[in-house]
């Protein structure tokens, strides 16, 4: 391999090296400088003229004699034609073959690590600068480029033959050369000792990736060269990637089918990858695995899927997991393939189905009429139960609604919607991105279908608590609802809260329990939302308690009236945060409650300057502290004050300037600039909210879909009696979506005619014989019909008939002629 010229610090200009090198003692080498080999280097290493190489000839100069030049630090020993080609000069190339200079012959350096004597011919000089047109000039005066050997072997090491062209150019990074000679019948395949420890082969590909040549490896794996198999850690060619964090040209080998899921646990490729912690490269291999076979990323197992899901950036997992498919049925004597629905709720279809291969075998026994009574009919509800969700009314003309073009989609692992590790990830909004990907939203359409009718009873005890805790303030506070005949009202509330409040600390218990076997307890106490709930639960408890058992001392305690006002407050925020996981009041308030968070900056600013008011106003002595303290509140952030209270009648002469210096300056710094700025920054943060709602909305969802599964999990822990269902194989929770396609590749199927009667255009039939040729002549009858009606009414029918008995195909060709 000739590493020679790659590591040379000249320009590649042609004559450049010549005039590096163009002293009387490179020239020599020692040599008589009217020597043949001499005046072959001035000719070659000077301004080369047809005259003074013709003289040459002439002289009975031989153009194949061997002799030592030098490139740089390089060394070689070579003929008149490989130097010339080295230098880029085609023209002197040409002389020379025309002077009967042999197109193969070779020359030589010392290479590696090693120091191996490596040997190559001409064609090899061209690699390392990719001078794809100096090979084609080689090519065409009948330079061979695999040499003898039946491998291609060119370059020999110590004299035994081992690198191919390919190799070499794989090794420079020249893809336009391997795609030369891959057309040339080049073997991308062939194992070739590496120079620098002879004992390790690698193939062009490896080779390259290894050196980060993603351009020649797009080449190779284009031409179907091999991905090594897996040995341990994955193969050869991944690790070398990963090594040497080469991003594209992981991406690549991933989706060109590299093995990462099989092997022994902790040896598998994809272990490898993830052992680096390197988001990007993770990062890269989701993004190839989107394009990868589906076979091969249904070998992920769920923490792989949960460790991509995690990793920031590599939210085309879920593009990797759920594929598009056609999902083939058939009515009546039809084959159909549904490409349309009614998308009546939200923006996409949701549904928990079989495998893919258990609707198409369904498929062929329903062609074949191979069916049995009991099986199949259990097979038969399930479906049916499946298609109902997926495509809603399929069979049914709804008025109030038009069918849209749809794209199936299938999820390749089960149970991605119950799986509280995958809600996890999600709620946990490590990557926020991942919402914007459809497989994320039907995982969690499909979860929220399960949890949204427990998130409504949760919402309405929670209004009837904070209402209760309103009606029993009135009940201490009305002098007029304290008498005796309306106790009964206290207790039945009383009683009413003491019942949801154990609820509430039964489901908390069932939650610690759940993400106890999760293995999240420690992150589950350290959220500030749980905190908050363990808190609340104890006001809320403690209040209760001290109302049933200290009724009459709530009039004279004020700690206990205190807690009392708390608990009530922090009810009515439990009854708001109720309300994010509904699409109705979730989606406009996130964005508002998102905006509050975001102005600590601006308050940490106008504390130091509030603070430093108040320290002013304060020093002049003229109150306390904190009634200071209001009169500089009312006036900085309210722009509300009385200058009777800032400064009292009797010293109003002597503080009179300071106080109305101080007034002025706070009244026009904050109460004017700063609370504008606050306005300002509000609206920004809000803006970005709302552009983001979409997200927002999905990330609350998926943590209250968390706490349902969660505390299903910790139910069926505790309940060790719970009976366990046992899952059919049909009955494999996948999960399914139709999604509507983009309006612009719609076409003419938006059209009135194209709605329900028989089967829409986008449709495939496919008939029997004797069906086809009855449909055939009830078409044509059909036509002569509408044909001689009148009115243009006849069109759509007649449209709508051919394509009942036509493939989607071909009916808007026929539909157009008959418009015609």
């Amino acid at each position: 391999m000739n590493l020679a010229v790659s590591n040379a610090p000249v320009s590649n200009a042609p004559g450049s090296l010549g005039r590096d090198q163009s002293t009387a003692s490179d020239f020599n080498y020692g040599d008589d400088p009217d020597s043949e080999t001499a005046r072959w280097r001035r000719c070659i290493f000077g301004k080369f003229s047809l005259k003074d190489a013709k003289a040459l000839v002439d002289g009975k100069a031989d153009p194949n004699c061997r002799f030592k030049y030098k490139l740089g630090p390089k060394e070689f020993q070579g003929t008149p034609l490989t130097l010339a080609v080295k230098l880029d000069k085609p023209a002197l190339v040409r002389k020379l073959i025309d002077f009967k200079a042999d197109p193969q012959s070779e020359y030589s350096m010392s290479a590696g690590r090693l120091r191996v004597h490596w040997t190559g011919p001409a064609v090899c000089a061209t690699v390392a600068k990719g001078n794809l047109s100096m090979m084609r000039l080689l090519v065409e005066c009948e330079a061979s480029l695999h040499g003898s050997h039946p491998q291609g072997r060119v370059i020999c090491f110590d004299g035994e033959p081992n690198v191919t062209l390919l190799y070499d150019a794989s090794y420079f990074g020249h893809a336009h050369l391997v795609q030369y000679l891959l057309h040339q019948k080049g073997d991308p395949d062939v194992d070739v000792k590496f120079q620098d420890d002879l004992n390790i082969t690698k193939r062009p590909l490896q080779i390259s990736c290894s050196l980060g040549h993603d351009e020649v490896v797009r080449v190779l794996l284009s031409a179907k060269a091999q991905i090594s198999p897996d040995t341990g850690d994955g193969p050869q060619e991944l690790q070398d990637a990963i090594d040497g964090c080469h991003v594209e040209v992981v991406r690549l080998l991933t989706q060109a089918g590299a093995d990462l899921f099989c092997g022994e646990e902790g040896r598998r490729g994809i272990d490898y990858l993830f052992n680096t912690n390197n988001a990007v490269l993770i990062a890269s291999a989701a993004k190839g695995l989107r394009g990868a076979r589906e076979d091969l990323v249904e070998l992920i197992q769920l923490p792989d899927f949960v460790r991509f899901l995690a990793t920031p950036d590599a939210e085309e997992i879920l593009s990797a997991v759920f594929r598009k498919c056609e999902l083939r049925y058939w009515q009546g004597q039809r084959r159909i393939i549904w490409k349309t629905a009614y998308i009546l709720h939200g923006d996409m279809n949701v549904a928990v189905g079989p495998h893919k291969e258990h609707m198409e075998e369904s498929f062929q026994q329903q062609m074949q009429k191979q069916t049995t009574h009991q099986t199949d009919k259990e097979k038969q509800q399930v479906e049916e139960q499946f298609l109902s969700q997926l495509l809603p009314h399929r069979k049914e003309n709804l008025k109030d609604a038009s069918k849209i073009p749809v794209e199936i989609w299938r999820g390749l692992l089960p149970g991605l919607h119950r799986n509280p590790e995958v809600l996890w990830v999600l709620a946990s909004g490590l990557n926020d991105r991942v919402f914007d990907e459809k497989g994320a939203r039907a995982i969690i359409e499909l979860a929220w279908a399960e949890a949204s009718l427990g998130q409504k009873i949760t919402f309405t005890l929670d209004l009837l608590v904070a209402l209760l805790f309103w009606a029993l303030a009135f009940l201490l506070n009305d002098r007029r609802l304290q008498d005796e005949k309306w106790h009964w009202l206290r207790t039945v509330a009383l009683v009413i809260l003491m019942v949801i409040w154990v609820r509430n600390v039964a489901i908390e218990f069932l939650q610690c329990v759940g993400f106890h076997a999760l293995g999240k307890l420690w992150q589950y106490f350290r959220s500030l939302e749980n905190l908050a709930d363990f808190l609340r639960i104890i006001a809320t408890g403690f209040s209760q308690i001290a109302l049933v058992t200290s009724w009459d001392e709530f009039e004279t305690n004020q700690v206990l009236r205190v807690i009392f006002a708390i608990t009530g407050f922090v009810r009515w925020l439990r009854v708001l945060n109720s309300l994010k996981g509904f699409e109705s009041t979730g989606k406009p308030m996130l964005p508002i409650l998102q905006a509050v968070p975001a102005t600590l900056p601006f308050f940490i600013v106008v504390l130091c300057w509030f603070s430093g008011f108040m320290h002013m106003y304060y020093s002049f002595g003229l109150t306390d502290w904190w009634t200071s303290g209001m009169i500089m509140y009312r006036l900085g952030f309210l722009a509300d004050f009385s200058r009777n209270e800032m400064v009292s009648v009797e010293v109003e002469d002597i503080w009179a300037f300071w106080v109305d210096s101080v007034l002025v300056f706070m009244g026009l710094s904050m109460s004017i600039i700063m609370m504008n700025i606050l306005i300002g920054v509000l609206a920004e943060s809000y803006n970005r909210g709302w552009e983001h709602r979409e997200r927002l909305f999905l990330l609350e969802r998926s943590r209250l879909v968390l706490q349902h599964f969660t505390t299903a999990r910790g139910w069926s822990k505790i309940c060790i009696c719970r009976r366990q269902k046992v899952q059919a194989e049909f009955d494999a929770q996948y999960v399914w979506f139709a999604y509507p396609k983009d309006p612009a590749s719609w076409g003419e199927i938006q059209a009135d005619n194209d709605a329900d009667s028989a089967m829409n255009v986008h449709e495939k039939i496919h008939l029997s014989p004797s069906f086809a040729k009855r449909s055939e002549t009830c078409m044509k009858t059909s036509f002569e019909e509408n044909r001689m009606s009148p009115t243009i009414k006849c069109i759509p029918v007649a449209a709508s008939r051919i394509q009942t008995f036509t493939s989607a195909s071909d009916s808007i060709p026929l539909r157009r002629q008959l418009m015609a």
